[in-house]
């Protein structure tokens, strides 16, 4: 996933989530508070999560995908989590995306 950040640096979502990897790397390097290099991993994962949201929507109008609005149910965006439903953008569009093979 890294690489796949690293080769899109032109989203700028993606280079987002590269440079908060070398972040996170820095402090693991040196001497930092536990709590901190929770803090950037956290930070990381956010960023990486936000440019796979972004790199398969891009992957998906590349392909000629039909536009259907890339929203949630009414249900889930009213705050109600419903059991077996994606609770995330991320995890609507993997199962979007996986569900077109």
């Amino acid at each position: 996933m890294l690489e796949l950040c690293r080769a899109a640096q032109e989203e700028p979502e993606a280079a987002l989530a590269a440079q908060r990897w070398e972040e996170w790397q820095g402090l693991r390097r040196r001497a930092s508070s536990r709590g901190e290099r929770r803090f950037r991993r956290r930070a990381y994962e956010r960023a990486r999560e936000d440019a796979l949201a972004v790199l398969l929507m891009r992957a998906q109008a590349a392909r000629g995908a039909p536009r259907r609005g890339l929203q949630a149910p009414a249900r889930m965006r009213r705050g109600t989590p419903v059991p077996g439903q994606p609770t995330t953008r991320l995890r609507l569009l993997l199962r979007q995306y996986g569900g077109r093979r």
